[in-house]
């Protein structure tokens, strides 16, 4: 099972993404920051718009996948979280596990949509992570019982900016599935963690 903090980190930063405010003009907003803006405004207007004959699971990863899946970088995503395992997978294997572990991310990422609450979110700033191309979105979600900070760590340029990890409190969500697809490989090699995203996916 998949350990609890990352489950955690998952449906905070999801409902982060699909809560539309910020506490910054998007004048005088960064390209990165105006990016997780619109994703949550696009997210929740889909949301707020979507029919309502349909059903939520379907509904809902319709959304997630049109809105988010273009924003985020699932391979590199994938390999961060694989670590020096990534080098033990071969090109198939590395097809498989990219696959496998973004219908994960976007199933759980839908999910999520049946959790929106009236929290807000304000962006806080941006911070480089060593160049102008690999940069983190500072956010805080307030409305709760304490704010809870998330950043989103985003590499482009200009317009094209995609998302290769998300931090809630300091949990990378990266790091947390490292060590869930380290104890994967190391008892049933790279065919193993395969095989298990498969059941997490219902396959």
């Amino acid at each position: 099972m998949l350990h609890a903090i990352v489950a955690r980190t998952l449906r905070i930063a999801s409902v982060l993404l699909f809560c539309a405010a910020a506490a910054l003009p998007a004048a005088a907003q960064s390209a990165p920051e105006q990016l997780v803006r619109k994703l949550a405004v696009d997210v929740t207007d889909a949301v707020r718009k979507s029919p309502a004959g349909s059903s939520d699971a379907a509904r809902y990863n319709e959304i997630v996948t049109r809105n988010l899946v273009p924003r985020f970088d699932f391979e590199r995503i994938t390999q961060s979280a694989m670590g020096r395992n990534w080098a033990r997978a071969d090109a198939a294997q590395k097809k498989r596990v990219v696959e496998e572990f973004s219908r994960l991310l976007i199933r759980t990422y839908s999910n999520a949509l049946s959790t929106l609450n009236e929290s807000t979110v304000e962006v806080k700033g941006t911070r480089s992570n060593g160049s102008d191309s690999d940069v983190t979105v500072r956010t805080q979600m307030v409305g709760g019982r304490s704010p809870v900070s998330i950043d989103y760590a985003l590499a482009g340029s200009g317009g094209t900016w995609r998302v290769y990890d998300v931090v809630v409190e300091g949990v990378s969500l990266v790091s947390a599935y490292r060590d869930e697809f380290t104890t994967l490989i190391s008892s049933g090699g790279v065919p193993g963690l395969i095989a298990a995203l498969e059941r997490k996916n219902g396959k």
